[in-house]
């Protein structure tokens, strides 16, 4: 009898289940390709009403870099890349999103941050979120236009090596059924 295959979804579930955070990455840097395969897996991402009112920012430049990171209290790692998502408020307007009211946004931030992620971990390369960082810090690094305002930021790089430690009493092991009510709040079984 001959080994299954691994079907699609199996190739994508291990994908989802194996991708960590990195905090450390090698100084090799990433290849325009594989950048631009990770932009690819943002373009695919869902959008509110395929409104696609964000634009994606991609920084090499390390002394770049180094000034972004000392604005931003979340970049403890030091990256080669980084990707940062804005809004473009211009087209914001055009679309007519109320941006104050519209948490859609957020979402579509989200989506393309997660499609990134998933594509660069499946390319081996390593990603860490950022959304702690000053706006108008980051604004004037990249000298934005006041009508783009970053939202999140995207490291990426190489992974170094490094050996996974858990906070005291942290249970590796979530399961579905810990999270998870059927029907109503608080019904475990379907």
């Amino acid at each position: 009898m001959s080994p299954q295959l691994p079907t699609q979804a199996d190739t994508v579930f291990e994908v989802i289940r194996t991708r960590r955070v990195t905090r450390n990455f090698t100084g090799e840097p990433v290849s325009e390709e594989d950048l631009r395969r990770v932009l690819e897996a943002a373009r695919w991402a869902i959008s509110a009403g395929n409104r696609r009112i964000h634009k994606f920012i991609v920084v090499r430049n390390s002394a770049t870099i180094q000034l972004i990171r000392a604005v931003s209290p979340g970049m403890l790692a030091l990256p080669t890349a980084l990707i940062i998502i804005c809004t473009d408020m211009d087209k914001a307007a055009r679309e007519q999103v109320q941006l104050d009211r519209d948490s859609t946004t957020w979402i579509d931030v989200g989506a393309a941050a997660m499609s990134m992620i998933i594509m660069a971990h499946a390319l081996g390369l390593g990603t860490c979120p950022t959304t702690s960082f000053s706006r108008s810090g980051v604004s004037t690094v990249l000298e934005l236009p006041p009508s783009v305002v970053p939202e999140f930021i995207l490291q990426l790089g190489h992974p170094a090596p490094q050996v996974r430690v858990m906070r005291p009493g942290v249970s590796t092991r979530l399961r579905v059924e810990d999270f998870t009510f059927w029907e109503r709040y608080g019904r475990t079984t379907p």
